[in-house]
């Protein structure tokens, strides 16, 4: 049977990542380091249907009109620190151990020590902050084992080149495929002590925990919360913020919240209050947001930034 031909937007797709991939981790810091800010700001100033939903974002969580000029300056903040993004986890893979330990700086790593302690894992909750790819990095380099999960990409090739490079960085990685699918293999690796971290301030599904915040509604993916209620492993919200050393990352205790004995009621409350920590840690730094698609239902679309989209 002849191999189907990939499309034109696959092939792009692919031909765009490598080329990224190529440029941060061979070329000079110097010279790479100017091109992907080139990148960033003519993705600001070209597709102005993503500035706009970026501006839209970032106008709720500011408090002030999308058209503003406090927001607009955001808004092109938000796109270099995007591609600075992009950058660093692509140049992660060229790091040696001893840079990477240098400029990452982590605060409470007790309490993920404490979570590994009792023997039950711990799920590690984050929003699209900084750079989650730096944080699973620097843990792998420090002995933890780490599973993320990936949302799949229209873009099959890329999924696979993304997979394989986290794994470079050190980490398991369990493909969104379905909840079905992924959960009992999370729930196996928490029963090992395993960490599992979720990039959880987008719902992919549409059938999410609706929350409030920025004084508007949204839906949070109700797996974070569910995973931790059926596992025994406590729920750790850990923001990373983007430095110009390089990133910080705050873990945090155990999230509480009141049992019913009712799983959907917990589930939710659970997810509230992560809603909460989530909004507090957005509003400290909303530049570093690279919240690329509408975050809440009243937003207009765009069309991407480029063929290769935002990984989680």
């Amino acid at each position: 049977m002849k191999e189907e031909r990939p499309d034109l937007r696959t092939r792009i797709g692919t031909l765009q990542y490598e080329a990224m991939k190529r440029v941060a981790m061979d070329w000079p810091p110097s010279v790479a380091k100017p091109v992907f800010r080139a990148y960033g700001y003519l993705t600001w100033r070209l597709i102005p249907s993503l500035r706009a939903v970026v501006a839209s974002n970032l106008a709720r969580v500011i408090g002030r009109p999308a058209d503003s000029e406090l927001v607009q300056e955001a808004t092109r903040e938000a796109f270099t620190l995007y591609a600075r993004y992009w950058y660093d986890m692509f140049r992660l893979r060229v790091m040696t151990e001893d840079e990477v330990k240098r400029r990452f700086v982590l605060e409470g790593l007790s309490n993920i020590d404490a979570a590994l302690a009792d023997g039950h894992g711990a799920i590690l909750a984050l929003p699209h902050l900084g750079n989650w790819d730096a944080a699973g990095h620097y843990l792998a380099v420090n002995g933890y084992r780490l599973c993320a999960v990936a949302e799949r990409l229209p873009n099959e090739r890329v999924f696979e080149l993304f997979l394989h490079h986290r794994e470079a960085l050190g980490m398991k990685i369990v493909p969104l495929d379905s909840a079905a699918r992924a959960g009992p293999q999370l729930v196996q690796l928490l029963a090992d002590n395993w960490l599992v971290a979720l990039v959880a301030d987008r719902d992919l599904t549409g059938r999410g925990v609706d929350v409030e915040m920025f004084g508007a509604p949204r839906k949070l993916p109700a797996g974070p919360a569910l995973l931790s209620l059926t596992s025994g492993a406590p729920l750790l919200n850990c923001p990373v913020y983007t430095t110009d050393a390089g990133w910080h990352c705050r873990i945090g205790p155990p999230l509480q919240s009141e049992r019913t004995g009712d799983m959907r009621s917990d589930v939710t409350a659970l997810t509230t209050v992560l809603a909460a920590e989530f909004e507090r840690d957005i509003a400290a730094k909303p530049t570093d947001w690279h919240m690329f698609q509408p975050a809440w239902e009243d937003q207009p679309a765009a069309r991407s930034a480029a063929a290769v989209p935002l990984p989680s």
